[in-house]
């Protein structure tokens, strides 16, 4: 099995504090971080600046954005979380979109986290 490389937006206090706890609750390392922003993003095609949107998972040749994007990376978890993901997954697309767009469009507005990931990490990339 392949790693899923998970694209966030590394100005975002929210953005940064979600993939670091995606992080540490990936027993299996098979989350690959990096900003939307760095040199993985752009090797990956994303835009310019990154994902507006949000957490991008990319799983192979496809790209998941936002709600789809948070589930398959829970997914990836041990516990009670890929449950979690299987239902995130299996609600009504109308209606995860719509919070996921409310959060993303207030997500700036949280403290920026400046706490650096562990350098000797390999999980984290530029």
């Amino acid at each position: 099995m392949d790693e899923l490389i998970l694209l966030y937006d590394g100005d975002c206090g929210l953005c940064n504090r979600s993939a670091r706890w995606l992080a540490r609750r990936d027993a299996r390392r098979r989350l690959l971080m990096a900003p939307n922003t760095g040199v993985t993003a752009r090797v990956a095609g994303e835009p310019a600046g990154g994902e507006d949107a949000g957490i991008v998972v990319w799983d192979g040749a496809r790209r998941l954005v936002g709600v789809p994007a948070v589930a398959r990376a829970l997914l990836e978890l041990r516990g009670g979380w890929p449950l979690a993901g299987l239902v995130l997954g299996a609600l009504p697309g109308c209606l995860t979109h719509r919070v996921y767009a409310a959060v993303a469009r207030r997500r700036r507005r949280s403290k920026p986290d400046c706490t650096l990931p562990d350098a000797r990490d390999q999980r984290w990339l530029d």
